[in-house]
Formats: structure tokens, sequence, C-alpha cells
């Protein structure tokens, strides 16, 4: 589908902006804009964004992005709009057998490279045509710290060729060919430098006119270029040699205000009729936008592997094409490596998994290869056994698995984080919430047992306020007796020592029985419709947790002499409960982390209600025990509603 407007890298007037948010990426091997690495959005954020012309080839099948300055260089009835998305050997079949050995060196970790003023003919304007660059190829570090990518940097240089080519023709010709000319050219001659000839282009780089430069002293014009510029003509002109500059800051004063940029400099000595220097032309190139961008670029990606290292991550990248895992260093140290030979999935992942998981994570990356199954989202934790080590770690872990157009699977990379300590801490602050839950459940009880006992006495002598006193009394040790309950079960289930005691049962009945508990505590009205009775079969006493947990959230969060809605019914061979309540309601951002452990709203109209955040996390993790879906929606001040599904017991369905 087409790319969303709120991708703020995407955004932008320009043509190209525009035609990269409307592609169906999900067709192409690099999958769905939203599943992109940050390295390619920040990319093509300063591709888009750029004035000056940049071309980009991403993955391992050199997919084509380029910008608007760059499209006048495909001219008409050629490669626009058709080459964005595809992969490069396909777009430039004319120039493969030359730029594949620049892209695969780059792809190999090889230097940037430069190339001047070179021909490469294109199909463009219903043709071949003879076109001349000017280019940069450079790597684009991803987050596995390896070139992912290759930017390219490039202006055509065609006419500037020409230019050249055709100076010596004629006088008359030179100076029209000057004047129409995009890039600034500058003749100078004499001791003070005068200006010879020069072309609007030029005047343009430093805010003056042609009439402002031309028959007088450059640096009478222009006394702060001075300094930088003198010694570089006076060099030219001794040596009578070429000199090329790449990337060089200038300044010039308009106004007491300094405005600075960087220009690519051709200072090409030129001679009289009797072959003496006669003076210097000076051929001048805008590359500011260019120099900007790459710095930006730079930095980003460098912002990117200090996140990276403070957050202590380890990176993976495993090649499913040619078979090859590549791991960093820091998640070799998380699987108890110390060397830097080669590592495979079979030999060192698997193996590195801890027995009692090994099992687990390798189905659930073999669903992950599937396409249709899992979407290629990659997040789960684990235990490692280091190999040389032997030490025994926990780690998280979230990656991407990419599919071809064949929704085969062709990569999957992410990264890997330490939560030993974190699942230390969790183990022991779990015991100790066990133990102390544990040791108040006992005196709960006899309390319990005794409030019964008293109750019973006081009615048969109708003391009214003793028996009110009781009940409420009774009402707050069953509030007590629920939450202990809950942070055992949450103790239990983060220990693994949480199972189900399934058996056949009725949900009407056990609904009814929830209700009433509810009501021997609240004044609330609360209706149950059950427009059929379904069996399933399940953890009575479990589900019993989860509708009681939903019914106490909705008396909680709800004002006083409003009602409460339960309904059960059948829905694609499901049971469906509802609970609905005419409360606060909650908002997007608090719905979307309602069922996460510890997680309260917390606003105005919660401030005062009691509670841990224990219960929805356990009621979520109890349904998707039983195979179920738990979820909610809500509307501020209208009130929620939240939903349950069981499977079916086999008999019923």
């Amino acid at each position: 589908m087409p790319v969303q407007d709120n991708y703020r890298f995407l955004k932008g007037d320009g043509e190209m902006g525009r035609l990269i948010r409307e592609f169906h990426w999900e067709n192409t091997s690099l999958g769905p804009v939203d599943k992109w690495p940050q390295s390619l959005k920040t990319t093509l954020s300063i591709l888009i964004h750029s004035k000056f012309p940049m071309f980009l080839w991403w993955g391992p099948e050199n997919i084509c992005f380029y910008n608007d300055a760059y499209r006048p260089s495909l001219g008409n009835e050629g490669k626009h709009p058709s080459i964005l998305g595809m992969a490069a050997i396909e777009a430039w079949p004319e120039i493969w057998d030359f730029i594949q050995p620049l892209i695969d060196s780059i792809r190999a970790g090889g230097e940037a490279t430069f190339d001047e003023d070179l021909l490469l003919p294109i199909f463009r304007n219903g043709k071949i045509e003879d076109v001349y660059w000017t280019f940069s190829y450079s790597p684009v570090i991803d987050e596995t710290n390896t070139p992912a990518g290759v930017f390219v940097t490039c202006s055509e240089t065609t006419e500037k060729v020409k230019l050249v080519s055709n100076l010596l023709l004629s006088e008359q010709r030179f100076h029209h060919l000057v004047s129409d000319a995009t890039v600034g050219i500058i003749a100078l001659t004499g001791n003070d430098w005068n200006v010879e000839v020069v072309n609007a282009a030029y005047g343009k780089l430093i805010n003056r006119t042609v009439q402002d430069l031309l028959n007088r002293p450059l640096f009478e014009v222009l006394p702060e270029a001075g300094h930088d510029f003198r010694p570089i003509l006076e060099s030219v002109l001794s040596s009578g040699e070429p000199l090329y500059l790449f990337e060089h800051p200038y300044f010039y004063h308009l106004n007491q205000e300094k405005k600075d940029g960087y220009l690519n400099l051709v200072y090409q000595p030129y001679r009289d009729q009797d072959g003496m220097v006669k003076g210097v032309m000076v051929l001048c190139q805008d590359v500011t936008d260019q120099v900007t961008a790459k710095t930006v670029l730079e930095t980003s990606l460098e912002q990117i592997r200090l996140s990276k290292e403070a957050a202590k991550l380890g990176t993976f990248d495993l090649d499913l094409i040619k078979g090859t895992m590549e791991w960093d260093q820091r998640c070799r140290v998380l699987f108890g490596i110390t060397h830097d030979g080669v590592v495979s999935y079979e030999k060192d992942f698997l193996t590195g998994l801890h027995p009692e998981d090994r099992k687990r994570i390798a189905g659930i990356i073999d669903k992950l290869f599937d396409k249709s199954l899992s979407d290629g989202d990659y997040d789960v934790e684990y235990r490692t056994i280091g190999v040389e080590d032997q030490q025994l770690r926990w780690v998280r872990a979230k990656g991407k698995v990419y599919f071809n157009k064949q929704d085969q699977p062709v990569r999957f990379i992410g990264s890997v984080l330490d939560i030993t300590q974190q699942k230390l801490e969790e183990f022991r602050k779990n015991d100790f919430v066990a133990i102390v839950s544990h040791e108040l459940k006992t005196p709960l009880t006899s309390l319990n047992g005794i409030l019964q006992l008293a109750e019973r006495k006081v009615k048969s002598q109708e003391d009214q306020f003793l028996t009110e006193a009781i009940h409420k009394a009774m009402v707050q040790v069953k509030k007590m007796n629920n939450m202990i309950t809950g942070f055992l079960n949450l103790s239990r289930f983060e220990s693994g020592n949480m199972h189900l005691d399934p058996a056949e049962f009725y949900l009407s009945e056990l609904i009814q029985d929830a209700v009433k508990q509810i009501k021997f505590t609240t004044e609330a009205e609360i209706i149950y419709t059950s427009f059929q009775d379904l069996r399933v079969y399940a953890d009575k006493d479990k589900i019993e947790s989860v509708i009681t947990n939903l019914l106490t959230n909705a008396v909680k969060y709800s004002p006083k002499n409003s009602s409460i809605t339960v309904t059960c019914r059948l829905e694609n061979e499901n049971a469906l409960i509802a609970v609905s309540d005419q409360g606060f309601g909650i908002n997007k951002v608090d719905l979307e982390n309602i069922f996460e452990r510890y997680y309260r709203v917390q606003n105005n109209d919660t401030k005062n209600v009691s509670g841990f955040g224990v219960g929805l996390y356990l009621s979520a993790e109890i349904i998707r025990m039983h195979q179920g879906s738990i979820w909610a929606s809500s509307e501020k001040d209208r009130g929620s509603t939240f939903y349950f599904t069981l499977p079916l017991s086999t008999s019923e369905t």
C-alpha cells in the first residue's frame, strides 16, 4: 500500500518525495516503509530534501532512489520514473559493466570513490546520449555496522566538458558559452587579478552581478576573499598547471553579514598566442547542499552507532541466500564466544541456547520465516549458556526478517540486549512477593473464619450495628484476599509455576457467581445478558478471576448510580465475554498499554482509585494461556468495554 503521510522523513513538496510516498514498497525486497531500518530512513530524508543531485542504491538488489535535483539528468522518454524502486542491474543495463564493480567494492568495505567528468552514455530522450558525470560513491552503514547501501552524490558535467573542449574554437564563442554556462566561470589576468570574463552563475555564488565584477580587480570587489584565494591563483599562474579543489570552504560579506558555503573548483591556467600563461580561469560549482547533507548523514549514522554502544546492544545478520551469519563483538559476548571466527546458526546460535529454551526459540524462528504467520517481526527472551565460560545469561532479542517478491525469506537482522540483571531482580522480587503473600494468607483465612462465626452469632442477637460492621469487615477481608491471590498468581506466572487445571463447565453459571460476589461488596447495578449458554474447557478458577477483575475495575472506574453490563455470546466458534461500564473512559495512549504489567492510568479521574496495575496484566496472560484473545475499546467520558474470547469445548462445537 502507498506510504502514509505521517512518515515525516518522506515529507516534502517535490515530485520524488511524492513518488516515493506513493510507491508500493511492500512489493519489493525492502518491504513496507514502517519496517525500514533507521539508517535507510535517515539517508532518504537527506536525499529527498537536498537541492544537490543524489542517488541511492539500497539492499542486496541495489534498489534505486533519487531526488528532484537528480531527476533532470534522466531527461524525457527515458528512465524516469520507472527506475524508482527497480534493481540497479535492470535500471542501468547500458552502464552496468562499469558501475557494478564500483558498487561491489563499496559493499565489500572499500573506500569511497570519486570520478570527475567521466563519460557514461545513458538512455534518455528516447536514445543513448553521451553524458559526462562527476560523482562520488560512498557506503551507507546500517545498524549492523555493515554497508547496506551505496550513496551517490553526482552532477552532470556534460555542459562543462563541452564548454572546456570548445574554449579554443573562438574568443567570441568562448564568451558566449561562458555567459550561458550554469557553472560559475571567471577569468582573471594581471597582477591585480582583473576580471576579464565572468558569467552570471559566478556572480550568483557571491550575490554580485556581472557588471559588479567585470573589468575590476577581483579582490577590490571581494577583499575578504584575498587571504584564501590570492595564494592559490599565484601558485597556479607560477606553475602553469591546473589545480582541482573539492568541497573547498568559501565566504563573502553581504550587508556586513558573513555568508559561507562550499565549492568544487578548477583552476585552469590559459595562455596567449605565444604560449605564455596569460591568466587563470576558475570554474566554480556550489556544493554546499551536498556537503551539508553529507555532514548530516555522517552525524546521524554516528549518533546511531553511539546509541548502540551506549545501550550495549549486540547485532546479528543472517543472510538466508548465502547461508552466512554475522555477529558483532557484543553478540559474541552474550553467547560466551571470544574468537572472531565464522559463526553459524546451527552450531553457534542453536547450540548456545539454554536446553529448556532451544525448542521454543527454534519454533518461533521457523514461524518467523513464514510471512503469513509472523510478517517477519521478532521479539523474544531466552537464556544462553556461554560456550567458553558456561555462564548463564538472559537475552532479549528483537529483529526483522525481510522477504523477496515471492515472500521467501532472504535476510534476518536484529539486535540483542543483556537483561540478566533485570531478570535476577525480577526473580528476587517475585520470591519476596510470594513469601509475603503466602504468609499473609494464613492469618487472613483465620480472620475470615472468625468473622463468619461472629456474623452468625450477632445475627441471632439482632444487633444491627455489629452485623453491618462485621459485614463491612468481611468485605475488606475479601478484597485483601483477592489482592494477595493476584500477587501470588503474578509470582507463579513470572517464575513459570502457573499451571492450568482445565475442566468443562458452562460460562453462564460462572459469570452469575462472579456477579453475585461483586454485588456482595458493592451497590453497583450489574446487568448480565446471556445469548447462549456456552460450554468451555478451561481452568474455572482462573477464568473466574478474570471476570471478577474486569467487574471490579468497572465498579472502581465508574460513577455511582451507573450500570455495568455483562454479555456472553457465540462469535466465530468462540465464546465472547464483554464487560461494559459508563465510566471515565480511557484515552488512546493508555489503551495501548493497559494490559502491560504494573501499568496504571494516571489522570485526575483515577488518582484516588487504588490498585497496583497487576489485574489486567494477569488477566491477559491467563486468557492467552487458554489460546484466547483479550482487548478493550473506550470513548473518553462515555465508558469502556473489555472483551475476551475462549475456545469452545470440543463437545460444544
